[in-house]
């Protein structure tokens, strides 16, 4: 009962401001862009996804080595190494990038 009366009263209150705007008639209204937005969501997830595939890499090089009781030849080891340290830099470069971008795009 009481939200019909608090629904009643701010109808009645609203019904006399027809009137009222909050844009003056001269001024258009322009839609904001969502791009800052999508590229801060982005950025993080991007950085994110970078940062994770870095540790699965290695995870996954270790255990290949535990199941393989040792024998890792020297190049995939490199490679594995290298892999999850370049996805490690695509990360930091992400996100370094994208605040730098979202500082000078306000």
């Amino acid at each position: 009962m009481l939200h019909k009366q608090i629904a009643g009263s701010y109808r009645s209150s609203v019904a006399g401001r027809e009137g009222l705007r909050l844009v003056s008639p001269g001024e258009e209204r322009r839609p904001a862009s969502a791009a800052p937005e999508l590229i801060a969501i982005l950025s993080r997830r991007c950085s994110s996804f970078f940062a994770e595939a870095a540790v699965l890499v290695l995870v996954f090089g270790i255990l290949d080595f535990f199941f393989q009781h040792g024998r890792v030849s020297l190049p995939w080891a490199a490679g594995a190494i290298g892999l999850s340290v370049a996805l490690l830099l695509a990360s930091v470069a992400t996100d370094f990038t994208a605040g730098r971008w979202l500082g000078a795009h306000p």
